[in-house]
C-alpha cells in the first residue's frame, strides 16, 4: 500500500450540537509543519447513541524548513460510537487504522525501507461537559491501546503502546444564532511503551517507564451551515514533544462534517 498526496485530519464530535465540537489531529514527528484535512459524518443511531466516522490524509515538510506540502505523511480511517449518559457525561468507544510514511532523519530525508508503518488503535474516552457563562467547557480522559506493524503486518520493534490523554476545551459562540464559534484546547499525552528484542529468536519484551510524550495547543474556527446540517472547521495546532529543545511542530487543519446524512434527527 502506498500513501498518495493528500491531507490528514482527525475529528471528534462530542454531541450532535456543534457547540461541543472537539478537534484532535494526529501527531507527526521529524518535521516542522503539517497540513491535513478530512471528511466525516455524525449519525444518530438512537436517542443516546451516535456513530462518527471519518477518513483523512496528510502531508508534511522536511525538518529543515516550514513547507507542509512536500511529502505524504499519514492516512487515517476512524470510527467511534458515543453513548450519552446525561447532558454532562458521555462515553465513547472507538477504533482506528493509520498508515504512516517513514523518512530518514538525515539529509536528504529519503523514504525508509520499509517506507510505511501501520497502526491499529483502540481507545475509550470519558467526557464531562459544563457551561461557564457563554463558554461551553469539555474535559476528557482518553486511554489508548496502540499496536504497530510493518506493511506486511509483521510486528514492529515497538509492538505496543499504552497512552493516556487529558484534554480541556472551551467553545465560544461569536453570534446570537450560534453559527460561528472559536474553539480552544490543550491536551497532555503520557505513555508506556513495550519494546521487542531485535536479536533473532529472542522473544523477550521490555517496558519503558511511564513518561510524558507531548503537549498539544489548538485554536479553531467553526462555521455551522444549519440548513444543510454541515459543519466546517479550520484551525491551527502547536505540538510540543518531549526532549531537550522542545521544538514545536505546526499544523494547519480543515475538515467537513455531515450531520445525520442517512436520516433525520432521532427524537
Amino acid at each position: 500500500m502506498k500513501l498518495v498526496n493528500s491531507y490528514c485530519f482527525v475529528v471528534f464530535l462530542l454531541l450532535n450540537s456543534p457547540l461541543f465540537a472537539q478537534l484532535s489531529p494526529p501527531g507527526l514527528d521529524d518535521t516542522q509543519a503539517v497540513a491535513w484535512g478530512a471528511v466525516g459524518f455524525s449519525q444518530a443511531l438512537g436517542k443516546k447513541v451516535t456513530l462518527i466516522a471519518y477518513g483523512g490524509l496528510g502531508r508534511l515538510g522536511e525538518p529543515t524548513h516550514w513547507a507542509p506540502l512536500q511529502k505524504p505523511g499519514i492516512g487515517v480511517y476512524n470510527q467511534e460510537f458515543q453513548y450519552k449518559f446525561s447532558t454532562q457525561w458521555q462515553l465513547s468507544l472507538a477504533q482506528s487504522f493509520r498508515a504512516q510514511n517513514l523518512y530518514s532523519k538525515e539529509d536528504p530525508y529519503e523514504a525508509e525501507d520499509p517506507s510505511q508503518r501501520f497502526e491499529l488503535r483502540y481507545y475509550a474516552r470519558l467526557y464531562h461537559k459544563r457551561t461557564l457563562g457563554k463558554l461551553a467547557a469539555t474535559y476528557s480522559f482518553r486511554p489508548e491501546l496502540r499496536t504497530f506493524y510493518s506493511p506486511l503486518w509483521e510486528a514492529a520493534s515497538r509492538p505496543l503502546e499504552l497512552r493516556f490523554r487529558l484534554k480541556g476545551q472551551v467553545s465560544l459562540p461569536l453570534d446570537e444564532h450560534k453559527a460561528n464559534f472559536i474553539i480552544g484546547a490543550n491536551e497532555i499525552l503520557t505513555a508506556l511503551d513495550e519494546y521487542q528484542s531485535e536479536v533473532p529468536f529472542d522473544h523477550r519484551h521490555t517496558w519503558s517507564g511511564y513518561h510524558f510524550t507531548e503537549d498539544r495547543l489548538a485554536l479553531y474556527f467553526r462555521h455551522v451551515f444549519k440548513k444543510s446540517d454541515v459543519t466546517f472547521d479550520v484551525g491551527v495546532m502547536e505540538q510540543f514533544k518531549s526532549g531537550g529543545h522542545f521544538e514545536p511542530v505546526s499544523y494547519l487543519a480543515f475538515d467537513v462534517l455531515f450531520q445525520n446524512p442517512f436520516s433525520k434527527h432521532i427524537h
